[in-house]
């Protein structure tokens, strides 16, 4: 689910575009709702939204000194301008920041859905897993062939609905825009099925597509699904001929169905091989057999999640030895290794966030190694950084939390600085996972620390400060080339401008020397 900031100075528009529009329907959260630029700032830097709607002219910081703000951070927020001027020069000024809808209001509700759906499809394409596959194309698809393997593993093995998986994977995997091919083989007898994989796999690569994909197979059934292609690719009314020439021992018939997505092709699949009894999972050749692994699982995803809150040490350490004894259990060795799979992702999930590449790299080991307890060796390994234990620094914080504090009080000067960038690169840990915690520790959110880090600085500078030299005040405290927002953001604080706070405390001297 992407998340949507709204500001605007007017609160009825606020209001209306809040309750108007099913944003469940289009799978939107709202997160922020705004009624000047300086507060929409603020919300981003703790709430860090995929998309903001935005007013052009606002009191405090407009709407374009609010983009040109957070566009210097680099971060992938798709904006949406609402405007009651009709003038060209604010739609040419967003053009230079990337920005695609510009809204005249007043604007029906349909012209905000189809700007709102836009920003999505633009958001995923941006998405961490394929800037991976361009990068690293082999590395790309082992990652999708594994993900995709360790979810119908999920979904057949449990009782979880599709709909939970997306928190988990959207990360690397688009559930709600990338066009899916669904594939059938009917009639096809057991013993043909590996065979029938390697035929649909040297077809693929004859034909210049990606052979990377999982197949389930229930009662002469087989399954297989991929991503549309983006180019090259017409159907796959070949395969179906080809199939039949080359498995003449097993005559098979053959049957395609496209859906716009992965979520309903997802809960297709569920639905229609989740009532046999027996289902054969394969990856690549080499069949994982699912009779009733969903005690396995859902305990061991428990478990996960209460790791990821615990913050008593020594129930911290009890649900590590029962999650260990847990996995030391399972004797098949592909089911070990597509849980471990899951489980690390999860885990990375909650409190890491590392690349697409090392992700693979991860799952690569598990599949190159050749028995269980390498496997546990190596995983175990990993739950302990990945799960540490809840230590308290001094007493009061834990350590990542203090380092942030730290990096914040050394660069203050960069206007710039957010918690998601220092989370990303200096970190490595989730976002989210670090924002909960910086509240529960500090008791306020990152952005009001900042401001409060920038303002008590400001006043120790503004002492010895001329009036006319404020714009170098604003600079060394991280609010940029830009006085007025820096005076905005001075007076909110203090509930003076600079100047009069300059003024103030020559007064206050003054009388001290009479």
């Amino acid at each position: 689910m992407l998340r949507l900031l709204i500001a605007d100075d007017e609160k009825i528009i606020r209001e209306t575009m809040c309750s108007i529009i099913d944003w469940k329907s289009l799978d939107i959260e709202i997160v922020g709702v705004c009624k000047n630029g300086l507060e929409a700032y603020d919300a981003i830097l703790d709430e860090y939204p995929d998309i903001v709607l935005t007013d052009i002219r606002m009191p405090k910081l407009s709407g374009l000194e609010l983009i040109q703000k957070i566009t210097q951070n680099h971060d992938n927020i798709q904006f949406i301008i609402l405007s009651g001027y009709h003038d060209f020069s604010y739609a040419r000024e967003a053009m230079k920041y990337g920005i695609k809808h510009y809204i005249l209001k007043p604007c029906s509700e349909q012209e905000i859905i189809e700007a709102v759906k836009d920003s999505i499809k633009e958001h995923y394409k941006k998405l961490p897993s394929q800037a991976a596959g361009q990068s690293l194309p082999s590395l790309g698809g082992h990652l999708q062939k594994n993900l995709m393997y360790d979810i119908l593993l999920q979904l057949l093995s449990s009782d979880l609905p599709a709909k939970k998986l997306p928190p988990l994977y959207e990360t690397y995997l688009d559930f709600y825009h990338t066009p899916y091919h669904l594939c059938y083989v009917f009639f096809l007898e057991e013993s043909f099925v590996s065979s029938c994989i390697s035929l649909i796999q040297y077809f693929f690569k004859s034909h210049g597509l990606d052979s990377s994909f999982a197949c389930v197979y229930v009662k002469n059934s087989l399954l297989f699904f991929f991503p549309h292609p983006a180019k090259g690719f017409s159907d796959l009314s070949g395969l179906s001929g080809f199939l039949s020439e080359s498995l003449t021992q097993s005559p098979c018939t053959f049957q395609e169905e496209i859906y716009d997505a992965l979520m309903p092709l997802l809960e297709t699949v569920c639905r229609k091989v989740k009532r046999y009894e027996t289902i054969y999972l394969y990856s690549g050749t080499h069949p994982i057999t699912i009779c009733n692994y969903n005690y396995v699982f859902q305990k061991t995803l428990e478990i996960s999640d209460l790791l990821a809150k615990e913050t008593d040490e020594t129930l911290h350490q009890n649900l590590l030895a029962e999650l260990k004894q847990l996995i030391t259990s399972i004797k098949d060795l592909n089911f070990l290794r597509s849980l471990v799979n899951s489980l690390l992702l999860r885990a990375m999930q909650n409190f890491t966030s590392l690349p697409a590449a090392e992700l693979t790299n991860f799952m690569m080991f598990t599949a190159s190694v050749a028995s269980n307890q390498e496997i546990c060796d190596f995983l175990f390994e990993k739950l302990e950084i990945l799960y540490p234990a809840p230590v308290i620094s001094n007493g009061k914080l834990k350590p990542f939390i203090q380092e942030i504090l730290d990096y914040t009080n050394e660069h203050i000067g960069d206007c710039n600085l957010t918690l998601k960038w220092i989370v990303e690169n200096q970190l490595f840990m989730n976002v989210d996972y670090v924002s909960r915690q910086f509240v529960l520790q500090t008791g306020i959110k990152f952005s009001a620390y900042l401001n409060e880090l920038r303002i008590k600085k400001a006043k120790q500078l503004l002492i010895n400060c001329d009036a006319e030299k404020i714009y170098s005040i604003a600079e060394q405290v991280g609010c940029g080339n830009n006085p007025q927002y820096f005076s905005h953001l001075f007076k909110k604080y203090t509930k003076m401008t600079p100047k009069e706070y300059i003024q103030k405390m020559r007064a206050d001297k003054e009388s001290k020397n009479l």
